[in-house]
């Protein structure tokens, strides 16, 4: 087996592969004679173990990486729906807004049109009748009351003394002229 110092005599490397080398890190002998070399597992391991950190690390870089990544794709996915739903609603409100329009331009007269035609002819139907049936009743009982007898005495009560306080002022202006005269019973005059 050829030796790493025999293929390079320029080099003051350590060989790795021969376990019993005599020279230390320095390329120098050690002063035990015998050198301070690697054994193949001890290297292999100590590789092995570089290489798992460094794999390590570069995996959790690139994990960090992808959450980031999935981070802003959510991120950016969240925004587009949201601008998506802020157009969707403002055209929304710009249909219902027409339609509003429309309506109250079209439709709206034609109903309120034909709720005042019901309104006139069940005004003029059956409550005019109802209307004219009740203002039938009250001229009734109006003449009615009017007619009876309580309502007749206090007529003429009113009448006697309307006719006293006239009959009274008469007779002042006469007494005044003429003297005094003697009383008259009105209850004898026709009221």
């Amino acid at each position: 087996m050829t030796r790493y110092r025999d293929a390079f005599p320029n080099t003051s490397y350590l060989n790795v592969s021969d376990p019993v080398s005599s020279r230390g890190f320095s390329g120098e002998p050690t002063s035990s004679g015998r050198g301070m070399a690697f054994d193949p597992l001890t290297l292999g391991l100590g590789v092995a173990g570089i290489g798992a950190s460094l794999f390590g690390a570069n995996a959790a870089n690139q994990t960090r990486a992808n959450i980031a990544n999935a981070q802003m794709a959510a991120a950016a996915d969240q925004l587009k729906w949201q601008t998506m739903l802020g157009r969707e609603q403002a055209k929304g409100q710009m249909g219902s807004e027409i339609g509003s329009r429309v309506f109250q331009s079209t439709v709206a007269p034609d109903l309120e049109f034909g709720r005042q035609k019901q309104a006139a002819m069940f005004a003029a139907g059956p409550l005019g009748e109802k209307q004219l049936a009740l203002d039938m009743e009250r001229a009734r009982r109006e003449f009615g009351f009017g007619q009876s007898a309580e309502v007749r005495e206090a007529k003429q009560r009113e009448n006697r003394e309307a006719l006293k306080r006239s009959l009274a002022e008469k007779e002042a202006q006469m007494a005044g002229m003429f003297g005094r005269r003697a009383p008259v019973d009105v209850s004898t005059l026709f009221v």
